[in-house]
């Protein structure tokens, strides 16, 4: 990848988006972050936007403040998120209604605002990566508003990267085994052995496992890679 990127990664403040925005400012990037909740990132080379994502204005405003700060943006990674694990008789619309506004809706907005940026990349592509997990190909019970929200984050990278593809912006997806996150914190264990054995390499997932890919598919050397969605752990 480019000596110098400015990567956009949201949900920065634990789990993934917190050890994706670490190593890109150990590898000399610049990271703009952001979440609900104060920054626990501290480095001269990360800035962080406080905001709900739920909240399609919020996103415009933060957005019109990056743009304030940098002329362009090389990378967009949508990570934040958020489960739940309930029969759907059980789930309240509400509780459906806010997994679609942070996992999908939040995603496409985010795309929409760092089009802008992205446009202006100084490298050859610039790229969207968005996160999926196991829940859609594995239809796993007990998650449907989650899997189907982010089954129509794998639909909008198919078609996404078709729109976007004349721009010279590439859209990839990278799916996600269990992963020790505060998301699957309160799923019992038993479960996560399940779904571990179910896995080709039957060993829970680590950030560095994630960190490979999604330096890969951002950077140059998948400059001819988009519409994908690629699964770790080999899901079958």
């Amino acid at each position: 990848m480019a000596d110098h990127m400015i990567i956009m990664i949201t949900g920065t403040r634990t789990g993934i988006g917190r050890a994706l925005a670490e190593h890109f400012l150990e590898s000399g990037h610049q990271v703009v972050g952001c979440s609900r909740r104060p920054a626990t990132i501290d480095h001269p080379n990360y800035r962080h936007h406080q905001l709900d994502l739920a909240d399609a204005g919020q996103i415009r405003t933060m957005f019109r403040n990056v743009r304030g700060e940098h002329s362009h943006l090389d990378a967009l990674i949508n990570n934040a998120g958020t489960s739940t694990m309930n029969h759907f008789m059980t789930t309240p619309d509400e509780v459906s209604r806010r997994l679609f506004d942070i996992n999908f809706f939040a995603v496409l907005n985010c795309c929409r605002e760092a089009v802008k940026l992205l446009r202006k990349t100084c490298g050859a592509t610039a790229s969207i990566l968005n996160v999926s997990t196991v829940a859609v190909p594995w239809a796993l019970d007990g998650h449907l508003a989650y899997s189907a929200s982010k089954s129509a984050v794998e639909q909008l990278v198919r078609v996404m990267s078709k729109e976007l593809a004349p721009f010279g912006i590439r859209v990839n997806g990278i799916g996600l085994p269990p992963v020790p996150t505060v998301l699957t914190r309160s799923v019992p264990q038993r479960k996560i052995d399940e779904l571990v054995a179910r896995q080709a390499i039957q060993r829970i997932c680590t950030m560095p496992d994630i960190v490979g890919p999604v330096e890969f598919l951002i950077g140059q050397q998948s400059a001819f890679v988009t519409g994908e969605t690629i699964f770790l752990g080999g899901v079958n």
